[in-house]
C-alpha cells in the first residue's frame, strides 16, 4: 500500500521455471508458479502507470537449509549468488518480465547485455 501514494516500487516475485513448462509428479507446484507469472503479468498492467514495476525473478536450484541439494549436482548455485539476479531486475527499469538466474549468467558468460536474459511474461498476441 506504501508504494501507491509513492507512486513509485519495485515488487519482484520469485517463481521458477515450473512456472513456465509442466514437469511430471509436480502438478501442484507448477500450477501455483503458473498462477504467480499470470498474477505478475497482471499487476504489471495494473501499476505500470504509478512507476511501480512489478517481475518475477526465478533462482534456479539454490542450496538452503531448508532445501539442501546433494553436493557436486549440476546447476545448484548458493543463496548469494542469486544476488545479482535480483539487483538485474530491481535496475532493469522493465515491467512484467521474467529472469532466470541461469540464463543471466549464460548471457553474461556470452558477453550480452543483461537485459537479453530478461524476457516478458505476456505473449505477444496473435495477428
Amino acid at each position: 500500500k506504501a508504494m501507491l501514494p509513492a507512486q513509485s516500487g519495485r515488487i519482484v516475485n520469485i517463481s521458477s521455471r515450473a512456472g513456465k513448462v509442466g514437469l511430471p509428479n509436480y502438478s501442484f507446484y507448477v500450477a501455483s508458479k503458473f498462477a504467480l507469472e499470470g498474477m505478475t503479468a497482471s499487476l504489471a498492467e495494473e501499476l505500470k502507470d504509478k512507476n511501480i514495476l512489478v517481475n518475477t525473478l526465478s533462482p534456479g536450484m539454490v542450496d538452503t537449509k531448508s532445501f539442501p541439494k546433494p553436493p557436486g549436482r549440476k546447476g545448484v548455485r548458493s543463496a548469494e549468488s542469486v544476488e545479482d539476479g535480483l539487483f538485474t531486475i530491481l535496475e532493469s527499469g522493465m515491467t512484467g518480465h521474467y529472469l532466470h538466474v541461469d540464463e543471466l549468467d549464460e548471457a553474461r558468460g556470452k558477453g550480452l547485455d543483461d537485459s537479453i536474459a530478461m524476457k516478458p511474461i505476456r505473449e505477444n498476441v496473435f495477428l
